[in-house]
Formats: structure tokens, C-alpha cells, sequence
């Protein structure tokens, strides 16, 4: 299997998994000090409600990522946008992962820091290897 393809599997798992955490969290799962900086959580550990539109919102965004990667790596089409689109909002996407990792990196809560930032820095070497390839 092609490097390219292993790397939009990582990225699907991952990003699947990441939308399964964010829609948790919109409808009020106790688990916000392991998001936003681990500084919003209520008292009983659920988002404001702000954070959690913006969870709400991440879903679906997760998997327009996936469908980006997807055919960036040619195994789905790429619809009425030109290859060179998809190819840039891979590394597009990479860049923003990179970012949200030096901002994973900073967070009060060692689960943001080290699993989150383990997951955003293998996004965005996977959008990387699809964008630049």
C-alpha cells in the first residue's frame, strides 16, 4: 500500500474518532478540561454552551476533511473542484494541524498536550504526505 494511502487511513481513523470526542462534547459530555485549553470546562465537567456549538460545528467539518483527504489521494472524486484546490487544502490543512498542535502543546491538561497533540501532529503529517505528493 502506497505511503498516500496509509496516510488517509491514519487520517480517517483519526479524524473519526476526533468527530466522535467533539459531537461527545456538544451534547454535554463531562470530558471539557481534555479541550479548549482544559480552562472552560463547567463544574460538572460539560462545555458552556458556546464551546459547544463550536463542538457541534467541528463534526461536520471532520468530515469534509475526510472527504478532502479522501480525494486528495485520488480514491474518491474530487467533485467540481480542480485537483490543484484539493491538493491545496491538504496543506492547508496541515499548516492549521501544526498550529493546533503548538496550541495542544500549551494546554493545562496533559491529555490535550500529549494525546491530542499526538493526534493533531500525525494529521498533519498525513495532510502533508497527501497535499504534497
Amino acid at each position: 500500500m502506497p505511503i498516500e494511502s496509509t496516510a488517509v487511513w491514519i487520517a480517517t481513523f483519526l479524524l473519526t474518532s476526533n468527530g466522535l470526542f467533539q459531537a461527545a462534547l456538544a451534547a454535554g459530555a463531562p470530558w471539557g478540561q481534555s479541550a479548549y485549553g482544559g480552562r472552560v470546562a463547567q463544574d460538572d465537567g460539560s462545555l458552556p454552551s458556546r464551546y459547544r456549538v463550536a463542538s457541534f460545528v467541528a463534526v461536520p467539518v471532520m468530515a469534509l476533511l475526510i472527504w478532502v483527504i479522501h480525494a486528495g489521494a485520488g480514491l474518491v472524486d474530487g467533485g467540481p473542484l480542480p485537483e490543484v484546490l484539493v491538493s491545496r487544502t491538504c496543506t492547508g490543512a496541515a499548516v492549521l494541524f501544526t498550529l493546533n498542535t503548538a496550541g495542544n502543546l500549551t494546554s493545562s491538561s496533559t491529555f490535550e498536550r500529549w494525546v491530542m497533540g499526538s493526534v493533531t501532529v500525525s494529521l498533519a503529517v498525513c495532510f502533508a504526505l497527501v497535499g504534497l505528493l
